[in-house]
Order: structure tokens, then C-alpha cells, then sequence
């Protein structure tokens, strides 16, 4: 096959030979393109799994700049607030101290007027009795404890009783703590008015419609 071209006999020899050549450069040629092909495919495969790995780390780079933008937003807002309180807390501070002066004034006239009297003055002390006291147990509704609750804040008199709005009433109870907050001071003032006033047929006939102090009606 690969005889020298230039011997042998005949023009067929030459023609033989040049079909030869011909036919390996062919068969170079096709290797040449599969072999660029095989390579081709792999560049556009690598080349499609790079340009994926950008597009993944883009992605998670926008979102990351998204996530500090809103982190940076709450930064922001939380400063505010906290500058907010510092403020709130220099001007309760402010308050306290006026009110702490103002008590230290009021303390010191007590003082006085106590002195002035003979007098000891104790803070925070319920207020004294009047000369004559009713039985506030009367009233349906109330009993020992809530009875010492509404004397410690000075009212001892069915007329007292019936004067006091029933928001004033609420209020004691509910300073007094959850186990008073089921007792309900509506009809305490009513009650307490046709006491004060000595109708206690008309009080009867009214309580007999109570359930626990409460019109059912």
C-alpha cells in the first residue's frame, strides 16, 4: 500500500496510490473532526456548568445583598426606637424627680401640721373612722373583706356609699387584685341609698331580685 509511487509499472500504479492518499486524508480529516467535536462538546458542557455556577452565585449574591439591606433597614429602626426610650426614660426621670420633690413638700407640711397638733401623721395609713359607722355587710354583695377595702378608702357610711360612683368602686376592687374581680359594684350605691334613707322593705324586696349583689333582671 505504501509503495513507492514512483516505481512500478504503468499509469494504474500512480492512480492506485493518489486514491491511497486521497483516502488517508480523509480518514485524518474525519478523525480531526471528531476528535474537535469530542472536544467542542466537553468545552460547551464545562462552559454550561461554569455559566450555572455564576448564575447560582449571583443569585444568592443579589439575595445576600437583599437580606443586608433589610437587616440594615431594622439597624436603623431599632436605633430610633432606642433613642425613643432614652428620651422617654430622661423625661420619667425628669417626672420622678418632680414628683419626689413635691412629696418631700407635702411630707414636710404633714410634719408641721403634726407638730403644730401633737399629732403623729402616719403615710399611707387607711383613713380614720367617723364618730358613727354603718354595717356595710348590709349590702348585698359585700362582704367582711370588701367591707375593709372600701373603709381603708374612708367610706364607712351607707350615705358615703351611695354617693361613690360605681367607677370609683370598680377601681378598689381591681387594685385589690384578681380574687375581687368577681364582684360586681353596680348596685352598691342603690342599695346603699334606700339604707341610708331607712327603706329597708323597699331594700328587701329589691335584694330579693339580687343574685350576689348582681340585678338579674
Amino acid at each position: 500500500m505504501f509503495e513507492n509511487t514512483f516505481q512500478g509499472p504503468g499509469a494504474g500504479t500512480y492512480m492506485s496510490h493518489t486514491w491511497e492518499i486521497l483516502l488517508m486524508l480523509l480518514i485524518a480529516f474525519l478523525l480531526g473532526l471528531l476528535l474537535g467535536y469530542i472536544l467542542w462538546y466537553r468545552y460547551r458542557k464545562m462552559h454550561a456548568e461554569v455559566q450555572a455556577g455564576y448564575d447560582r452565585l449571583k443569585a444568592q449574591h443579589n439575595d445576600l445583598e437583599k437580606d443586608h439591606a433589610s437587616l440594615r433597614y431594622q439597624a436603623e429602626e431599632l436605633e430610633k426606637d432606642n433613642k425613643n426610650h432614652r428620651a422617654k426614660i430622661m423625661n420619667l426621670n425628669a417626672d420622678i424627680a418632680i414628683v419626689n420633690g413635691k412629696l418631700k413638700a407635702c411630707e414636710e407640711k404633714l410634719s408641721a401640721a403634726a407638730g403644730g397638733s401633737g399629732k403623729n401623721v402616719v403615710m399611707g395609713a387607711a383613713a380614720p373612722a367617723p364618730p358613727k359607722s354603718d354595717n356595710l355587710k348590709k349590702v348585698e354583695g359585700i362582704g367582711p373583706k370588701i367591707e375593709k377595702l372600701i373603709n381603708d378608702m374612708g367610706i364607712w357610711t351607707f350615705r358615703q356609699l351611695a354617693d361613690t360612683a360605681v367607677e370609683k368602686l370598680q377601681k378598689i376592687l381591681d387594685d385589690a387584685g384578681p380574687a375581687y374581680h368577681i364582684s360586681d359594684p353596680t348596685t352598691w350605691p342603690k342599695q346603699a341609698g334606700m339604707a341610708a334613707d331607712g327603706k329597708w322593705d323597699e331594700l328587701k324586696e329589691y335584694q330579693d331580685r339580687l343574685i350576689g349583689g348582681k340585678d338579674a333582671g
